[in-house]
């Protein structure tokens, strides 16, 4: 066992000078005591030293050294080995923040003029030239909306960028509401409310409004801080049906922007969601992480964290949802290379946006990380990427949801069925 030292930067006692410091070596020499009086002396050492933790000196203090006439299995536990809250501080106010969400609306707000710049014209058309994600999305979901027993007369579309959803649903649920048995365009006793919510002003005014089949209502509120906007807190209790389409794996404090949805919804309303789960882009996230490995030595978080499948459920719950459903779709696009994958998730504005992130990677790391990517994932179409789709449905609760009957008052016996 070699020579165990301890420097402290501290004064011992008052008394001493302040031009000295400390410097504690204990030797493992053959012991001259009994282990129990050792093991007192220790304790009584610990006494001694704690007062060195109350004054600093300066770091021009020499030193000198005191020498202990003992040994020590394990070196001197001056301090706790880890960190507690004091009880006296408070709680934290505010959920804690992952995502710079100013930051995303304006990486939309670019992503938008870019295409505009690069585009041959402004249509709806050209804009859209990577809204292939959002549309398949869109399309998945609609499946979901109409499996409602009653279409909704009220919907929400939140965080939906240029509206891809809201024009989808339209094309399914149109413009007017019909009673059962009425035909819808001869018979119109009203028409929808279709309103659409984003924080990036560019993606929200992107598309005209004559490319969509009925009339909207555009607001630009961040999805964090619904009930914040003025016109949003008006419709507490008013909506139908709020859908999402893939929008909600940038806000951080997700329990939060559930629960308000929830004040949203009218009783019995119902809110149907698609979040990018935990494994997407993990070709992407893998590769980039072996690359900067090798060539800086370390890795940084590239891609950002997201929700698993098995953490929907309980979000769901923790927010005052109902009969929640949760399942998981994997949608597969092929790349030609890393260069292109990138660059249309950044025109998409889904570039990364945690916060203390680094600015820009290096060309290096990208060309082996592109390497890398060929390698372990690549096929004889490019390199494939991955977005795990997770759905997420939840109710809130009102007089007609349905109630499991009391225990006992079942009518037909198991045994018979079986």
């Amino acid at each position: 066992m070699s020579d165990c030292s301890f420097r402290f930067p501290f004064v011992l006692y008052e008394s001493l000078s302040p031009s000295r410091g400390i410097c504690i070596s204990v030797s493992p020499s053959t012991s001259l005591l009994h282990w129990s009086d050792r093991h007192n002396m220790m304790r009584g050492v610990e006494s001694a030293l704690r007062p060195l933790l109350l004054t600093t000196v300066s770091h021009q203090y020499r030193s000198r050294s005191l020498h202990l006439p003992f040994s020590l299995p394990l070196p001197l536990p001056l301090c706790r080995s880890y960190a507690t809250l004091s009880p006296t501080t408070p709680p934290p106010q505010a959920a804690y923040q992952v995502f710079d969400e100013p930051s995303k609306a304006t990486q939309r707000d670019r992503a938008i003029a870019r295409i505009r710049q690069h585009s041959a014209s402004s249509t709806a058309e050209d804009l859209g030239v990577v809204d292939y994600l959002r549309e398949e999305i869109a399309e998945r979901l609609i499946e979901r909306v109409e499996d409602l027993r009653v279409p909704p007369t009220s919907i929400l579309d939140l965080s939906g960028h240029a509206g891809q959803l809201t024009r989808a649903m339209q094309e399914v649920l149109g413009e007017g509401i019909s009673e059962e048995g009425i035909d819808t365009e001869n018979e119109q006793i009203g028409k929808r409310d279709y309103r659409i919510v984003e924080p990036s002003g560019a993606a929200l005014h992107r598309d005209p409004d004559d490319s969509f089949l009925a009339p909207i209502k555009r607001i630009q509120a961040s999805p964090s801080e619904l009930l914040a906007h003025p016109h949003i807190a008006s419709l507490r209790d008013t909506v139908d049906c709020v859908v999402s389409g893939g929008g909600l794996h940038w806000v951080g404090d997700i329990v939060g922007c559930l629960t308000q949805i929830r004040h949203l919804l009218k009783q019995d309303g119902v809110f149907i969601g698609a979040v990018l789960g935990g494994d997407t882009l993990f070709e992407l996230r893998t590769s980039l992480q072996l690359a900067e490995q090798e060539r800086r030595g370390g890795i940084a978080n590239r891609v950002s964290p997201m929700i698993t499948p098995t953490d929907a459920p309980s979000l769901l719950n923790r927010a005052g949802f109902t009969l929640t459903t949760v399942d998981v779709e994997d949608l597969t696009v092929q790349y030609p290379s890393i260069w292109e994958l990138m660059g249309d998730l950044r025109d998409m504005g889904e570039s990364n946006a945690i916060l203390g992130r680094r600015a820009q990677v290096s060309r290096d790391v990208l060309i082996a990380a592109d390497a890398i990517y060929r390698e372990l994932y690549g096929n004889e179409e490019g390199i494939p990427a991955t977005f795990q789709i997770v759905w997420m449905i939840g109710w809130k609760p009102g007089p007609t949801e349905p109630k499991p009957l009391e225990r006992g008052s079942a009518k037909t016996s198991l045994k018979d069925v079986l």
